[in-house]
């Protein structure tokens, strides 16, 4: 099953609004369709109504393709992001009040009202036309077999909507046994700041910097799906072209050898429905050509080459790099920090660059009997990551709050890591944190006076539990934010192998 998200460069990068409820009916709309959903895809796309209203004159591709997906390719596929058949999600706001008309266009006003449409596609089972009247009932489902087929309580839509409404809001959905649903809810918000989401990180963000006027190549049978995949390339300043085939790539490679050397492109990302249908020779071949067609010259940094796929084994994934076939291996959902550290370590640059010593296969050397805390407020987080860590030797202690990680961490501990979620309710892992390093900086005062015995605890004189950010959003990791707050580094959820390594290696040495 596929899961992906695209959020529309006109939704501005900072709204003023309700976060908790905001991310509240997200989680709740996604654990749905993840719970109906076996097969397919699940998509999250985020526009602006505004955007939406004028469907006839639709410029966002992504968008443009979502509305006209329910037609065809052919019998067997579909023009969508896994090519199985969705419902027309138009459906799902028809009779939103806001689509009357009435909406409000402040494009050029810095912090006014703006409307944002959040889309929850998906491919399951559907709802049978009968309990549809109900959906959003409490502790109501289609029937009981639903429950004792699926589990959960029939309460997260009706949750939903009250949420919905209690940010003045509306809600819909449009469903097709057999077929798949598609919740929408549309939410008032302020602008805060004129600046849309790739402007702002464009100038301002420092990763994008790193990347900013690379060229990619997206090679991809399904449209939808690699305009997902360009847009995440976008968001780090990376130009993107898009080819459904190595036919189509053969037409972009000619039109770069007719610029400037400097106008090649860097990398490309090659699905592996097309890698396995047309295979890795006739790509090679394509280069060869194109270096032909540039007099033979063999580019001192060739563009580097990354399979995007659902899943892999571990050993394909080493096999197809020690093979040559591919530098690196990217498994959807992409995510920006795991392609900040695949991009860096394929570039040879960054902070991240992994040097010759560092083998993700070795992480079980580095990991093995530390004593690791993990700090996150979602049960199924903190399973995920103790699972992860584990794998790997390590001993795993769970928390569920900053403030019981504060109790955890105050000297004398025997905790040598500390993973620390930074959204958490009540006090968040900045805050956690900033407290704990005070506390440490206090005890380690006291040791310095001789207020503490240091020969109680050994040499802990300087007193500092390595603390790293677990979040799913690389652009709120990346800014000075976590540094300023005393966090050595982060890492990506769910982990990747490569970033765990470039991590955790900085604080412990291979056994």
């Amino acid at each position: 099953m596929k899961l992906a998200v695209y959020v529309s460069d006109n939704v501005p990068e900072t709204l003023i609004g309700d976060p908790g409820r905001f991310r509240q009916i997200i989680t709740n709309l996604v654990g749905n369709s993840i719970k109906f959903t076996c097969r397919g895809h699940i998509f999250v796309s985020v526009h602006l109504v505004e955007e939406v209203q004028s469907q006839s004159s639709v410029r966002d591709k992504v968008l443009w393709h979502s509305l006209n997906s329910v037609k065809g390719i052919s019998q067997k596929s579909y023009n969508t992001l896994s090519g199985y058949p969705v419902v027309d999600r138009s459906k799902s706001w028809e009779k939103f009040k806001k689509f009357s008309g009435n909406s409000y266009n402040h494009k050029n006003d810095a912090t006014g009202p703006v409307e944002v449409l959040v889309t929850v596609e998906d491919t399951g089972i559907g709802i049978p036309l009968d309990a549809q009247g109900r959906i959003f009932t409490p502790f109501m489902q289609a029937d009981s077999s639903t429950s004792r087929t699926y589990g959960g309580t029939g309460i997260g839509l009706s949750i939903s909507k009250c949420l919905v409404d209690l940010m003045h809001g509306e809600i819909g959905f449009v469903s097709e046994p057999n077929c798949g649903s598609t919740f929408s809810f549309m939410l008032p918000f302020t602008k805060r700041g004129a600046h849309s989401l790739n402007v702002t990180l464009h100038d301002c963000d420092p990763l994008v910097s790193e990347f900013q006027g690379l060229r990619a190549l997206v090679v991809d049978y399904r449209v939808i799906r690699a305009e997902v995949t360009g847009y995440h390339l976008s968001r780090l300043g990376i130009y993107v072209d898009i080819a459904l085939n190595f036919n189509s790539v053969s037409t972009f490679l000619s039109q770069s050898e007719q610029k400037s050397q400097q106008s090649g492109y860097t990398m490309f990302l090659i699905h592996k429905d097309v890698w396995e249908a047309e295979g890795p020779s006739e790509f090679n071949c394509l280069l060869r050509e194109s270096q032909k067609m540039n007099n033979n010259e063999i580019l001192v940094n060739s563009p580097k080459i990354f399979l995007v796929v659902t899943s892999i084994d571990p050993n394909e994934r080493i096999k197809l790099k020690s093979d040559g076939f591919v530098d690196n291996v990217l498994v959807t959902p992409l995510r920006l920090s795991v392609l900040v550290t695949f991009f860096q370590e394929a570039l040879g640059h960054g902070k991240k660059k992994l040097g010759s010593k560092k083998n993700p296969s070795n992480l079980g050397s580095l990991l093995k009997e530390k004593r690791i805390l993990v700090v996150d407020d979602n049960i199924v987080n903190r399973r995920v990551a103790e699972g992860a860590l584990k794998k790997y030797g390590a001993i795993i202690t769970c928390v569920d709050s900053g403030k019981a990680a504060i109790e955890m961490l105050r000297p004398p501990h025997n905790f040598d890591a500390c993973f620390m979620d930074l959204q958490m309710p009540g006090m968040d892992g900045f805050e956690a944190t900033k407290r704990i390093r005070a506390i440490e900086g206090e005890f380690n005062e006291g040791v310095l006076s001789n207020e503490t015995s240091a020969g109680m605890f050994g040499n802990v004189g300087g007193w500092r539990t390595p603390i790293l950010a677990m979040t799913a959003d690389v652009i709120q990791a990346s800014n000075e934010r976590c540094l300023k707050c005393g966090m050595d580094d982060y890492v990506s959820k769910p982990f990747e192998e490569e970033q765990l390594y470039s991590a955790v290696a900085q604080f412990f040495e291979s056994g």
